[in-house]
C-alpha cells in the first residue's frame, strides 16, 4: 500500500514521515440545519490522521454546495448527513454525475435523536435516492470482515460501540451495520448510521474506533 506509517531519524532527530500531495476531503451542504454539525471538532480528525498515517490531510474542513458541479468534483470524497436533504433537481442531477465520474459519498447521521425504526428508515430512503442517482446499483450491507474495515486499521463492532457508550445506554448491534452503494463492483459509496462523528465531542471511549473507521473510508475510496 503507497499510505505508510513511518519515522525517520534525521541529523540525530526524530523527523515527521515523507508525505504525499494535500488530501482533503468536503461536507455537503444541504437544507438540514445541522449539516455542518462538529465542524469545529474537525481539527481533531486532522491532528489524529497526521499522527498516525503518512496522509498529508489539510487541517482545514471545506464544504461544497451540489449546485456547483466543477467545485463538486474537485472533491472526491464527500461527508453527509443526509443526502435525502439535498434539493433541487440540478443539485441530484450533479450528484449523480459526480458518480459517474467516480466521486465517493459517505452517508452518516450525526445526532442523538435517532430511534432503530428511524434508523431503518434512514436505510431505506438512501438506499431509493442512490437507485435513482446510479440506475442499476446494488446496496447491500458489508460484513464485517469488509476490506472497508481492515484496510488501513481494524475497526469492529466494539470500537464503534464502546464501553461507555453502551454504559449511557446505547444498545450494541450485532454488526456495523453499514451499507455499501455498488456499481458493478465499485464501492461508490457507503451509508453508516454509527453516528461516527459524535464519537470525539460526546463519548471519548469510542473516539479512535470512530477516526480510524472514517480514515479507513477515506483510504479505501482514494486506492480503488
Amino acid at each position: 500500500m503507497a499510505i505508510m506509517v513511518t519515522n525517520h531519524l534525521i541529523a540525530g532527530e526524530l523527523a515527521e514521515p515523507p508525505r504525499g500531495g494535500r488530501v482533503g476531503w468536503a461536507r455537503l451542504i444541504t437544507s438540514e440545519a445541522r449539516w455542518n454539525l462538529h465542524s469545529d471538532q474537525d481539527p481533531k480528525l486532522a491532528a489524529f490522521i497526521r499522527s498516525e498515517t503518512s496522509l498529508n490531510i489539510d487541517p482545514t474542513w471545506y464544504s461544497v454546495d451540489p449546485v456547483d458541479l466543477e467545485k463538486l468534483c474537485a472533491y472526491p470524497f464527500v461527508y453527509v448527513k443526509d443526502l435525502t436533504r439535498v434539493r433541487g433537481p440540478k443539485a441530484v442531477d450533479n450528484l449523480a454525475e459526480y458518480l459517474r465520474r467516480g466521486g465517493f459519498i459517505f452517508v452518516d447521521p450525526c445526532t442523538t435523536s435517532f430511534s432503530a425504526s428511524d434508523l431503518a428508515r434512514f436505510k431505506r430512503q438512501h438506499t431509493e435516492l442512490f437507485a435513482r442517482l446510479s440506475p442499476g446499483c446494488n446496496v447491500r450491507e458489508l460484513p464485517d470482515t469488509h476490506e472497508l474495515y481492515r484496510c488501513y486499521f481494524t475497526v469492529t463492532v466494539d470500537d464503534i460501540f464502546s464501553a461507555d457508550m453502551i454504559r449511557a445506554g446505547a444498545t450494541k448491534p450485532p454488526s456495523l451495520g453499514t451499507l455499501g452503494v455498488f456499481a458493478g463492483e465499485r464501492l461508490m459509496a457507503v451509508i453508516s448510521t454509527s453516528g461516527l462523528e459524535c464519537g470525539w465531542p460526546q463519548t471519548p471511549g469510542r473516539t479512535a474506533g470512530c477516526m480510524k473507521f472514517i480514515v479507513n473510508s477515506y483510504i479505501y475510496a482514494m486506492t480503488r
